[in-house]
């Protein structure tokens, strides 16, 4: 078997647990990003601030991204006791212009996030990996796709393209029989949305705290604050209602 491929499974099982010990050391690593080159920063203060709104924008997409996707099409969590695995080939939807549409927001996410971190180590080191670790994943997802739809999925591998959006002009047929279900984002998304959306406003807060001695009571602050607060109502509602069936 391909080393990429096995990587890729690898990967796969324990992808969750290895991100969050990455984003959680980067959120460790934003208190001493200046004491050493790969812990330090690039530009000033104003800079900073592009960086974290060109971040938040990546995240925006990536969200947005995700939600389309499974706005149209219900997708199961992807793989059965951590190992790939999938039931039917998607052909539908952003489907039809890209095969992985979730991996693609996944990776606007992850950029936007480390855009926003704007540490060396992170530009140097964690963001090339990120990527691989992507690759590897897609790449496994691909050999097994393969092997278990054939012919069908080698003719999909023809038609649309891995990442990069194609097929444009054929937008508006891809979704002509697909209805729109905010229900289905929320019950499965919110989780995931409020994680990205609280981990994001959460970097920008130690960021501009310990590099530039913001004080913790400062007025813009205190508005992500109440941001973070109403992502937390969010996503507790959320649960709350898919317990309860009311997001079926």
């Amino acid at each position: 078997m391909n080393l990429v491929i096995k990587a890729g499974i690898f990967f796969f099982r324990w992808r969750d647990t290895l991100f969050s010990l990455i984003f959680l050391a980067g959120l460790y690593l934003l208190s001493i990003s200046e004491k050493t080159f790969l812990f330090h920063f690039i530009g000033n203060f104003k800079e900073d601030l592009i960086f974290s709104a060109l971040g938040f924008i990546f995240v925006v997409i990536g969200i947005g991204i995700r939600a389309i996707t499974i706005g149209y099409i219900y997708i199961k969590r992807a793989g059965l006791n951590k190992k790939i695995h999938a039931e039917q080939l998607f052909k539908e939807g952003l489907f039809s212009h890209c095969r992985n549409p979730l991996y693609l927001g996944n990776l606007f996410v992850v950029t936007g996030a480390i855009i926003s971190l704007n540490i060396y180590l992170y530009w140097i080191v964690i963001l090339p990996l990120f990527y691989f670790i992507y690759y590897s994943i897609i790449r496994a997802e691909e050999e097994f796709l393969k092997n278990k739809f054939k012919e069908e999925y080698i003719n999909y591998i023809k038609d649309v393209p891995r990442l990069i959006p194609g097929n444009l002009n054929r937008f508006p047929e891809s979704f002509k029989n697909l209805n729109f279900s905010l229900k289905r984002v929320i019950k499965v998304e919110h989780s995931t949305q409020f994680l990205v959306f609280f981990t994001i406003l959460l970097i920008n807060i130690l960021k501009f705290r310990f590099r530039y001695n913001i004080s913790w009571e400062n007025p813009y602050f205190q508005i992500i604050y109440f941001i973070m607060i109403l992502l937390i109502i969010y996503q507790i509602t959320a649960a709350i209602l898919k317990r309860k069936g009311k997001l079926d």
